[in-house]
């Protein structure tokens, strides 16, 4: 083994005691220790075997063994790492933030490498590519994954350029799916991409050639949020496909939606209960208004913003290292006050679909 300390690692020594703070996640491991072996361990950088450290301090057979303990531990702590099993690749050298991230979850190059391969192979179908939709499959290409499906039926419209990725002038009137496949193609060339020119309706997962996919994020708003949402929930409990409810105005400025792993979080059965239960609480007071075909405003940086989170979130379900965040609860982002107001929705044990008498339970 070649230890060495990682790039995104900060060493900070103090008497008796040394600080190693993981600037990617910002969390700090504390470890007692005397100011020779700090030294030491700031000048692991891979280019030296342990023996060959070993010797060169010339340490016992206790201290050579107190020293190789520490080692496993901080490389059990994604502190240090083997510079002599590091995979460099096209890949790691393009996408190198992206494994850097990776690397603070990932004790070893075998975990790492398995966590990239989920994000880069993994084929993931969005439905709906406007608003969010557009946002979220650049972020997704940018960080590394090459196969999407694409579904929406929709003509570029000129009102969609100031809050949606990737769409031109010259695009208006064309279709998204083959704009926005152009774009995000010049992004990486590599990405592969199916284009389903449909809008979604309750049987159109069940009807076209979908084939595998391992994470579907549900960005359509035809004929709306909610309604989507059951339809792609329902067509995932049935295959066990993670997804992600992402982005959507409802009487707020903007939705941080939730990601549902199928069987071990709440489904889109158990929020849709207790949203309704909440609604009519928040509610009581206030009267409908008649306005059939209403809009409300939205911006880009509204719109990038939900994307991010959802983004986010599919990384560390595609990567099966990083647990998501946004399980068992959505988020309300004020663009006034800048604040994000989380409200937890928990699996429900009378849920139709996911509950202890529901029909997908396992």
């Amino acid at each position: 083994m070649n230890p060495r300390i990682r790039s995104s690692v900060g060493v900070v020594i103090n008497p008796g005691l040394v600080e190693f703070f993981k600037g990617n996640t910002r969390r700090s491991i504390m470890v007692k220790m005397n100011s020779n072996v700090a030294k030491i361990l700031c000048s692991l950088d891979g280019t030296r075997s342990i023996d060959e450290i070993c010797d060169e301090y010339n340490m016992d057979q206790e201290a050579e063994k107190k020293f190789c303990d520490l080692i496993n531990y901080l490389v059990d702590k994604c502190i240090i790492y083997d510079q002599s099993k590091r995979i460099e690749s096209e890949d790691r050298k393009r996408f190198s933030r992206v494994f850097s991230m990776l690397e603070d979850y990932s004790c070893n190059e075998e975990i790492l490498q398995k966590a990239w391969n989920g994000i880069k192979n993994s084929r993931v179908c969005i439905v709906g590519i406007g608003a969010v939709g557009s946002w979220i499959a650049a972020n997704l290409v940018q960080s590394g994954v090459e196969n999407l499906v694409l579904i929406d039926n929709d003509v570029v419209d000129i009102s969609n350029l100031h809050r949606q990725w990737g769409y031109v002038t010259e695009d208006v009137g064309k279709r998204k799916t083959t704009c926005l496949s152009k774009r995000l193609r010049d992004m990486n060339e590599s990405v592969k991409i199916q284009e389903i020119n449909l809008f979604i309706r309750e049987d159109t997962l069940e009807k076209i050639n979908l084939g595998k996919v391992d994470l579907i994020i549900d960005c359509a708003d035809k004929p709306t949020v909610d309604q989507t949402a059951v339809w792609i929930g329902e067509y995932c409990m049935k295959r066990n496909i993670p997804h992600i409810i992402a982005g959507g105005y409802n009487l707020h400025v903007s939705l941080i939606g939730q990601t549902i792993i199928p069987y071990k979080t709440a489904c889109v059965k158990c929020f849709e209960k207790q949203l309704r239960r909440h609604n009519e609480l928040e509610l009581s007071n206030m009267k409908k208004l008649a306005t059939p075909g209403r809009k409300i405003g939205s911006i880009g940086p509204m719109c990038s913003l939900s994307a991010s989170f959802a983004s986010l979130e599919a990384i560390k379900v595609l990567s099966k290292l990083i647990p998501p965040s946004n399980i068992n609860r959505r988020g309300e982002f004020n663009i006034y006050n800048m604040e994000i107001q989380y409200h937890e929705y928990n699996k429900i044990e009378d849920c139709e679909w996911c509950g202890n008498n529901g029909k997908y339970r396992k």
